[in-house]
C-alpha cells in the first residue's frame, strides 16, 4: 500500500466518523474515561537503588607478599551478591526487620511474601566492581526501608562470613596441625625405639666383614692344603728313615756330601776347564768320597741292639710331622671356626636388609609426617594473618557507593500520562477501526477502484457537494458537538483534578460557580 492509498483510508476513516460525530464523540469519552480509570486504579510505583562497590585493594597484601591470603569472593561478583541477597535467610532477616518477626505466621504467607520481594528486588552489574540493587513497592517509605535493609544486612552478613570462613580454617588448620605434631612425635618414638634395639650395624660394615672372613677362609684351605702335603712328605721320608742309624746313616751324609760336591764341579766346568786348580781339586775330593762310600758299603754291618745309635734324622722328621699335624688341627679348627662365622656374618646380613627396609619405612613415615607438619605450621600461620585481616576488614569489602535516594515521584506511566493518553488514544482508536472497517466492507470508495472492473472504463469523477439545507444541519450538529465536548472535556478533567488532588467533588463546584 503506498502513501496516497494511506492518505485516501485515513480521508475516508474521518469522513465516516464525521458522520456519525455524536457516537464517535460519546464513544470517545467513555474511552478516556476508561483509560483514566485504569491510571486510577493502577497501583503506583515507587523505585530506588543502590550502587555497591567491592573494593578488593588493601594496603597489607602488597606488604606481605605471598604469606597469607585474604578471603576471596566468587569470580563472579553479582552472581554471588545475587546469591546471597536472594537467600531465604537474608530476606527472612529483613522480612523479622520491617514487619516484625511474628507478621507471617504461616509458612505459606511467609513463602508468598520471600517470592514477592525476589520479584521487586533487581541486582545487575555496572561495570568492574559496581553493582546496582534496585527495589520498587507501592510506597515510597517501603522501598526506601525495605531497600536499605537489603543493602545493609548484605554488607554485614558479608563482613561476619568472611570472617567466620577465616576463624574456621584457622581452627581447622590448628586441629590439623596438632594431629600432625602427635603422628610426628609417635613416629620419631617409633624411629628411636628401633635404632636402640637393632644394633647389628651397616650393610656395608658386614660386607667388609664378609670379604675379609672369606680372605681368611681362602687362605687356611691353601695353609690347609700346604700341611696335607708337608704331613705327606713327611710321613714318606719318616717311612724310608730308620728309628736307629748305622753305618748307613754315614753312608748318606756321604752320598749327600758328593751330590753337593758333583754339583759344585758342575757349576765350575760351565766357566772353566778341566786344568783349573779348583776343577783338580773337586775331582780328588770326590774321588776321595766315593772310596770311602765303597769302603762302608764293603764292611759288614753292626747289629741294632748292640752298637746303634738313635737315628737323629728319624727324630727331627718326626718331630716336624707331629707339628704338621698339629698345625693342620688348628688350621681345621679355624677354618670350621670361620665358616661359623661367616654363616653368623650371612644372618647378619640378611637381618641388617630387613632392618634397613624397616627403617628406610619408619624414615618415610617420619619424613613425610615431618613435610606435612611444616606445611601445616606455614599454613596455620597463614590462616592466621587472613583471619586478623578479615576482622581488621583487609580483603574484599562491599561499600555503598551511591546510597539510595527516597523516590519523590513514581516510575513509570503516571496518572497524568494515563490523563493525556486517554483521549489521544481514544482518537486513534477510532481511526484504525474505520480504516479497517473501510479496508473490509468491499464498497467502491475511490475511483481508482473501478480500474480492477473489467469493461467499466472511467469517463469522470464528480465530487460530493452539499445544498444550504445541508451545510446548516451541519453547522448545528458541529456546535452541539462542540458544547458536549467542552462539558465532557471539563467532567473529565474535573475527574482527574479530584483525583490527583483528593478534592471533593463540592468543593470543585464551588470553585467552578
Amino acid at each position: 500500500m503506498e502513501h496516497n492509498d494511506i492518505l485516501k483510508y485515513l480521508i475516508t476513516a474521518w469522513r465516516e466518523i464525521c458522520q456519525r460525530k455524536f457516537k464517535a464523540a460519546f464513544v470517545i469519552t467513555l474511552l478516556s474515561f476508561a483509560v483514566m480509570a485504569v491510571g486510577i486504579f493502577k497501583p503506583s510505583v515507587f523505585r530506588s537503588e543502590v550502587t555497591i562497590y567491592a573494593d578488593t585493594q588493601n594496603v597489607i597484601k602488597p606488604l606481605l607478599g605471598k604469606q597469607t591470603e585474604v578471603t576471596r569472593v566468587k569470580q563472579n561478583r553479582t552472581d554471588q551478591v545475587r546469591d546471597i541477597i536472594y537467600s531465604p535467610r537474608q530476606l527472612t532477616k529483613v522480612i523479622n526487620r520491617i514487619y516484625g518477626k511474628n507478621a507471617f505466621p504461616e509458612g505459606t504467607e511467609k513463602e508468598n511474601k520471600l517470592t514477592e520481594l525476589r520479584q521487586k528486588l533487581s541486582i545487575e552489574s555496572i561495570s568492574g566492581n559496581y553493582i546496582r540493587v534496585s527495589y520498587e513497592d507501592d510506597t515510597a517509605d517501603k522501598t526506601f526501608r525495605l531497600l536499605n535493609e537489603v543493602v545493609l544486612l548484605f554488607i554485614e552478613d558479608s563482613a561476619n562470613t568472611k570472617r567466620e570462613e577465616s576463624r574456621s580454617a584457622f581452627n581447622f588448620i590448628e586441629q590439623q596441625v596438632d594431629s600432625y605434631k602427635k603422628q610426628l612425635l609417635l613416629a620419631e618414638q617409633r624411629l628411636k625405639n628401633f635404632k636402640s634395639t637393632h644394633l647389628d650395624g651397616t650393610e656395608s660394615e658386614v660386607e667388609a666383614r664378609i670379604s675379609a672372613i672369606r680372605a681368611d677362609i681362602e687362605d687356611m684351605k691353601i695353609q690347609k692344603m700346604e700341611s696335607l702335603t708337608r704331613i705327606s712328605s713327611l710321613k714318606k721320608q719318616l717311612s724310608s728313615q730308620d728309628k736307629f742309624s748305622a753305618k748307613d746313616y754315614e753312608t748318606a751324609l756321604y752320598h749327600t756330601r758328593l751330590k753337593e760336591l758333583q754339583k759344585d764341579l758342575a757349576n765350575l766346568l760351565l766357566t772353566y776347564k778341566d786344568d783349573y786348580p779348583a776343577v783338580i781339586e773337586l775331582r780328588y775330593q770326590i774321588n776321595d768320597l766315593k772310596g770311602a762310600i765303597e769302603d762302608l758299603n764293603e764292611a759288614e754291618k753292626t747289629p741294632p741292639g748292640t752298637s746303634a745309635d738313635f737315628n737323629p734324622l728319624y727324630k727331627e722328621i718326626s718331630s716336624k710331622l707331629s707339628t704338621a699335624q698339629v698345625e693342620h688341627t688348628t688350621i681345621n679348627n679355624r677354618l670350621n671356626a670361620f665358616r661359623a662365622l661367616l654363616d653368623e656374618a650371612y644372618e647378619r646380613r640378611k637381618r641388617i636388609a630387613n632392618n634397613q627396609a624397616e627403617l628406610a619405612e619408619l624414615n618415610r613415615d617420619n619424613n613425610v609426617t615431618k613435610i606435612l607438619y611444616e606445611d601445616m605450621l606455614a599454613n596455620k600461620e597463614k590462616a592466621r594473618l587472613s583471619m586478623v585481616l578479615d576482622i581488621e576488614g583487609q580483603g574484599v569489602n562491599y561499600k555503598i557507593q551511591e546510597p539510595a535516594t527516597y523516590p519523590t515521584t513514581a516510575s513509570g506511566p503516571r496518572f497524568l500520562h494515563f490523563v493525556i493518553a486517554g483521549p489521544i488514544l481514544s482518537f486513534l482508536l477510532l481511526i484504525i477501526i474505520f480504516i479497517i472497517k473501510s479496508t473490509l466492507d468491499g464498497r467502491v470508495r475511490f475511483a481508482s477502484q473501478l480500474n480492477t472492473f473489467e469493461g467499466a472504463p472511467l469517463l469522470a469523477s464528480i465530487s460530493h457537494s452539499m445544498n444550504h439545507l445541508e451545510i446548516r444541519k451541519r453547522r448545528i450538529h458541529n456546535i452541539t458537538l462542540l458544547f458536549y465536548m467542552l462539558i465532557a472535556m471539563s467532567l473529565y478533567a474535573g475527574a482527574a483534578f479530584m483525583y490527583k488532588y483528593d478534592i471533593p467533588a463540592s468543593q470543585l463546584l464551588t470553585l467552578w460557580s
